[in-house]
Order: structure tokens, then C-alpha cells, then sequence
């Protein structure tokens, strides 16, 4: 009877000690007004004015690869900040450059805390 108590205690207390993941899948949706159908976005990692960066830790990761209007990363859960500029194909052949900077300052950035996490990024024309 005290081995059972006992198993059943540390059963308890193995459960209880579960931890949450400290990262977050996120999964971005690009959009651009009055445009349809965005096959890719080439985005040069190495200008100074492209980022995605935890702002809690500083930590800087890569931008996304942006498919059909969206891409993905796993992330350190947390605030980011968010800016690019790139150049996306359209469906229909044509190219136009275009700028994320919604999320670009402190007062703009994000929170990543969900294990999982949606974000819609509209773009700008430039």
C-alpha cells in the first residue's frame, strides 16, 4: 500500500512539473493592397534595415521565405520587432518593390507568446 502512495505521489509531481515550450511557431500572412496573388517576396537579409529581432533578448533571427503569401519560423516566445524591404512577384508576372515597417518601432512591436501564433503583415508599395 505505501509503494502505491508513493508511485501515485511521484506520478503527481511528474505531471505537475511539465514545463510550456519557451518557443512559438509563427505563421505570417503577407498582403498587399489592391494586388492579388503574391508567388514570392525577395528580401535581402544582409540591408541594414531588415530584421526581425526579439526585443526582450536582442537575439535577431532570419527573416522568413515567403510563398504564396506566407511563410513561418519558430521563434523564442516573446516582443519582436519586424521590418524589411523586399521585391515580390505576382501572380500575373509583374514585380514591385514593397516594405514591411508596421512593426518596425518599440511602440509597434508584437508579442509572441503563444505556442502558436498568426501574424498578417500588410505591405507597403514603394
Amino acid at each position: 500500500m505505501k509503494r502505491l502512495i508513493v508511485s501515485i505521489l511521484s506520478l503527481f509531481l511528474l505531471w505537475s512539473c511539465q514545463q510550456e515550450s519557451l518557443f512559438c511557431d509563427v505563421s505570417f500572412t503577407v498582403t498587399i493592397p489592391e494586388e492579388d496573388g503574391i508567388v514570392a517576396i525577395n528580401i535581402d537579409p544582409e540591408l541594414p534595415g531588415n530584421y526581425f529581432r526579439n526585443l526582450n533578448t536582442g537575439e535577431s533571427y532570419d527573416l522568413p521565405l515567403f510563398v504564396n503569401g506566407k511563410g513561418s519560423v519558430r521563434v523564442l516566445k516573446g516582443v519582436y520587432l519586424l521590418s524589411f524591404d523586399g521585391v515580390a512577384a505576382l501572380s500575373d508576372g509583374r514585380s514591385v518593390r514593397v516594405r514591411s515597417a508596421e512593426h518596425s518601432t518599440p511602440r509597434e512591436a508584437f508579442a509572441l507568446i503563444g505556442d502558436q501564433e498568426e501574424v498578417r503583415l500588410n505591405l507597403l508599395k514603394l
